[in-house]
């Protein structure tokens, strides 16, 4: 079933938000009590604790210092969870939401897609995420075009028409015949492209900088993307199609622009999203501290 239209709020700059249908009242109420749960706990933690250490000392369990560090490493534990748990500043999620949502993002192919057609609220909802990204200078280099419908046939076709005439020969073949095969298959389960491009600012930026904005735009929708049900990977396209005069015209970009590839965006087949795993090295093994 459809998702309802989606409400609009407005944004710190005026403009108008993209805001998700509300969950179920049910799963309201569960969110509701979990966050009410943590900080009550966490409140009567200190409390008890100072008692417990009191009574500790008074009856000879505990010594005096033994006491002041087990209440210092309990406060040292305290102060770590409700990091964790409770609201930031501003009404931000708590840092474990926010760790959840990053460690949950995932590269998902259109082998596991449906077919189904995303709502517009869902690809706002990342485009929306993707304008509030880091930018040197306010240059917002970040553009995206977004290809559904007629559209992304067409671009489908002028894909496979620019690889055939742009290529070597020999290499020219297989690669055609490969993208015909996901023009029959994979692309179908496709719901819309969206094309990252990057308006260049050469007279006040190095070029590096605005990649790098960029890249954190995409990140951000891909989080968004995450949150709001969207399967989708970062395709960084067939080269010989992506750079042509040829598409950079199609997607309506000017001299000195630049497509640094596509969000393929779809839905996933039930359960198939959750049989993507991810792993990362551990912290000590990319960090080091000077302190």
């Amino acid at each position: 079933m459809a998702a309802p239209e989606a409400s609009r709020a407005a944004s710190a700059s005026g403009a108008a938000v993209p805001v998700p249908p509300p969950p179920p009242a049910g799963g309201a109420r569960r969110a509701s009590a979990g966050r009410g749960s943590g900080p009550v706990l966490l409140a009567a933690a200190g409390p008890l604790s100072a008692v417990a250490a009191a009574v500790a000392v008074a009856t000879g369990v505990l010594t005096a210092p033994t006491a002041l560090l087990g209440l210092a490493l309990l406060g040292a534990a305290a102060a770590i969870l409700r990091a964790l748990l409770e609201p930031a500043a501003g009404g931000l999620p708590p840092l474990a939401q926010a760790l959840a949502l990053i460690r949950g993002r995932r590269a998902i192919f259109p082998r596991d897609f449906s077919g189904a057609k995303l709502e517009r609220w869902q690809i706002e909802a990342m485009l929306e995420a993707a304008r509030w990204a880091p930018t040197h200078k306010k240059t917002e280099p970040w553009r995206f075009v977004v290809l559904g419908g007629q559209a992304k046939g067409e671009f489908e076709a002028l894909t496979i028409k620019l690889c055939r005439e742009r290529l070597p020969a020999d290499k020219a073949e297989a690669t055609v015949a490969k993208l015909e095969r996901k023009a029959g298959k994979d692309w179908k389960s496709v719901s819309n492209y969206i094309a990252i491009c990057m308006k260049r600012h050469a007279d006040q930026l190095p070029e590096w900088e605005e990649v790098a904005a960029v890249s954190c735009a995409v990140q951000n929708a891909w989080l968004a993307a995450t949150a709001a049900g969207v399967a989708c990977y970062w395709s960084s396209w067939q080269e010989a199609a992506r750079t042509a005069p040829e598409m950079l015209e199609f997607l309506g970009m000017e001299p000195g622009d630049q497509c640094l590839g596509f969000i393929v965006a779809g839905v996933a087949e039930p359960g198939r999203a959750e049989g993507y795993k991810a792993a990362r090295r551990p912290l000590e093994a990319i960090a080091e501290w000077r302190l």
